[in-house]
């Protein structure tokens, strides 16, 4: 009688906690989503909503092992949706990975234009890529289905194997930045918005929206129309916009303060409880939680697949309407994703190449016209730091060459090793003495002396360097 007095007791204790746990797992997946692990995974052997100190707080032992890709890399979907109430409701109008690079602890984070034109076999016809998930819901009714036709088509732009996604509404995300007391973002210029969509969602009346340049507090309402706005600037821009708001709301949730409040905890269940979908299991977000220390402010590197041709992940343009039933669509300058799939390679799995930022001259040794111009674009699109560019000493270099001039800095640098993926030059230790000090002054640690062997790449392929372009 007494063991079936005690197991009810038990049970009761444990599903209390289990409640509790999961509750502060739901809390750190929204950070996940909106950072990417960036809070501690805490369990707590205490009652719902009571206060505990830190003494009582126990790290979970509980983990699993999460999926990566054959680089060892784990990669998030983090997707953003107007949800109920809104107009385009079910448009993924914020669509950005994150990868997790567990050896160098760094996050690159990659956003993807709501506007990009794809031709998906489901949805039957060519339609911007933020339609996809709508376009599926709509047909099939299955949310989850209509998820992975969007990971699988954002899969084949980037070349990239995706294993998580992570979605959020509007209101879930108001709600979640309200929890947390707030974000401070530092706003570089001034933004005024006078067709922000107002309250009805309707999309037909106004709200105007202005923030000062200049640190500023925001509320969740703030912060959303911070994020959304883009009728006064680019989708691109906005998407900047974006990353800068993951990376306050992570910074916000980093502090422990927070995590050790039952109150702003409980608050942040209630906020994401209809607004949130993920296919990452409980000890899946525990054990990516349990790594939080190891990234900090410094770990997160940002970019944005854009229009602008001189900008870095710029390989897109937008074509005339006609030719897409009138609508306004974005397209890849080359005619295909390789660029994308080649660049998204490049960044998510070299990301400490783009956070070093290692500084490159790139010089023409061939009678072929503005090569090392278009060349210091070529690689600047691909993210790399080309400082500076002009004429070989000679112009009948042969072969390509990436002299390395600082050798022993090299030893941890990837950057060499990378571009002879681009330039086919042959890397090497051995720099000639017309381009060492004094006979040949740069601030660059890298020397590109392109040969003929590019040159006639650069003629059979002028698409990839966007000829007429500027």
């Amino acid at each position: 009688m007494n063991g079936f007095q005690k197991k009810p007791l038990y049970s009761k204790w444990e599903k209390k906690a289990s409640h509790w746990i999961k509750g502060h797992i739901i809390l750190t997946v929204i950070i996940l989503i909106l950072g990417a692990f960036t809070i501690k995974g805490v369990v707590g052997a205490i009652k719902i909503g009571e206060p505990f100190s830190v003494k009582q707080i126990v790290i979970s032992a509980i983990s699993n092992g999460i999926e990566t890709d054959s680089y060892g890399r784990t990669n998030i979907l983090l997707l953003g949706i107007g949800g109920e109430g809104h107009d385009g409701a079910n448009l993924t109008d914020t669509m950005i990975v994150a990868s997790i690079d567990y050896k160098n602890n760094l996050l690159p984070m990659l956003s993807i234009p709501r506007d990009l034109y794809v031709e998906n076999e489901k949805v039957g016809w060519g339609t911007r890529l933020n339609g996809i998930y709508e376009l599926i819901l709509d047909d099939t009714g299955d949310q989850e289905q209509a998820i992975e036709e969007l990971r699988s088509e954002i899969e084949k732009i980037l070349g990239i194997e995706i294993q998580y996604y992570a979605m959020v509404d509007f209101q879930g995300f108001e709600d979640i930045v309200d929890a947390i007391g707030g974000i401070s973002i530092d706003v570089e210029s001034e933004l005024y918005d006078p067709f922000y969509p107002g309250p009805d969602g309707s999309g037909i009346t106004y709200d105007p929206f202005y923030v000062s340049a200049g640190t500023q507090e925001m509320d969740g309402e703030t912060a959303l129309k911070y994020a959304r706005s883009r009728s006064t600037s680019s989708d691109f821009d906005r998407a900047r916009r974006q990353q800068k708001v993951i990376n306050a709301i992570k910074e916000k949730a980093l502090n422990l303060g927070f995590v050790l409040k039952p109150g702003k905890i409980t608050d942040t269940i209630k906020a994401i409880s209809n607004n949130f979908k993920t296919n990452l299991s409980i000890k899946e977000i525990i054990t990516l939680a349990g790594m939080a220390d190891k990234f900090n402010s410094d770990s997160m590197i940002s970019e944005v697949i854009n229009d602008l041709a001189y900008e870095r992940a710029g390989f897109l343009y937008t074509p005339e309407r006609e030719a897409y039933g009138g609508a306004f669509v974005l397209v890849p300058y080359a005619g295909s994703f390789d660029e994308i799939n080649m660049f998204a390679k490049l960044f998510f799995y070299n990301p400490e190449v783009y956070k070093k930022q290692t500084p490159i001259q790139i010089l023409n040794g061939t009678k072929t016209e503005s090569l090392a111009g278009l060349s210091k674009m070529y690689l600047h699109r691909y993210g790399f730091n080309v400082i500076e560019y002009g004429n070989a000493i000679e112009k009948n270099v042969e072969k390509t060459k990436i002299y390395i001039l600082d050798k022993e800095s090299s030893e941890e640098d990837k950057t060499a090793e990378i571009l002879p993926s681009l330039t086919f030059g042959e890397i090497s230790y051995e720099v000639p003495e017309k381009y060492q000090s004094p006979n040949w002054e740069t601030e660059a640690s890298i020397i590109i002396e392109l040969g003929e062997d590019f040159a006639k790449y650069y003629k059979e392929n002028k698409d990839l360097f966007y000829i007429g372009f500027y």
